[in-house]
């Protein structure tokens, strides 16, 4: 069984430079045409494997995933909606600029230190692990045998969701880069030992001019290399 989790696709909340988590956006142009071009790929892949499918209940991740279906000729699947799988809750932080947020909550790292985090009127990382291991508990355990999963998530609800199935230590999701809109992580389940092996990473190649302006400064932050490091060495710094 393999697992592809999936950053919604650009929305309008993405492009007007402030902190939004639980505000409902549906996709631009850019984020239908993002969507569309992951489908296509996706399309290639699965060939005639049965497929099961997941969003969080906020439009953005909804509007993707319709379209990846779409365009990878599974439309008529069902799609399954899920509170689990919405964004963290931020609070306070809500419709901020991230300048704001460094002014009035310096404590507040959304990058670094996220399995330490606890928003401001809002969620912290174990609540939303929480909702993480509740999805699993009850989509992937009996129902996923023998096919193949994709879910439509948010920046850090998938960054949470993806070290929790990988079985990593909670400090390790701080070594995870933010997800570029439509990356593609892939797991694929070990039936022998019932756990999760990393095959792709935040994979954002099909996007090419698509890609968001300026990701590598914003998103890529990571100390180190979450695909390789060694868990029983000493956390990078």
């Amino acid at each position: 069984m393999k697992i592809y989790l999936i950053r919604h696709a650009e929305s309008y909340g993405n492009i007007k430079g402030k902190i939004i988590s639980t505000t409902d956006f549906e996709l631009t142009e850019k984020g239908i045409a993002q969507s569309q071009r992951i489908g296509e790929q996706i399309c290639t892949e699965w060939k005639e494997e049965p497929v099961m499918a997941y969003c969080s209940s906020l439009a953005r991740a909804r509007q993707t995933l319709k379209e990846i279906l779409r365009c990878a000729c599974r439309e008529n699947i069902e799609i399954t909606e899920t509170d689990t799988l919405k964004e963290m809750d931020l609070g306070l932080l809500e419709g901020m600029t991230w300048e704001e947020r460094r002014q009035k909550y310096p404590e507040v790292d959304l990058d670094q230190k996220l399995s330490l985090l606890q928003a401001p009127g809002g969620e912290s990382y174990q609540d939303v692990k929480d909702r993480c291991k509740k999805f699993a508990e009850k989509y992937l355990v009996e129902e996923a045998d023998g096919k193949n999963i994709i879910i439509v998530s948010h920046g850090i609800t998938l960054r949470i969701l993806t070290n929790f199935l990988l079985g990593r230590p909670d400090e390790d999701v701080n070594f995870l880069n933010w997800m570029e809109n439509t990356a593609l992580t892939e797991l694929i389940l070990d039936k022998e030992s019932h756990t999760y092996k990393l095959a792709r990473l935040n994979d954002y190649s099909h996007l090419r001019e698509l890609q968001t302006d300026g990701y590598e400064k914003w998103g890529l932050f990571a100390t180190c290399d979450y695909w390789t490091r060694n868990r029983k060495e000493p956390y990078c710094q």
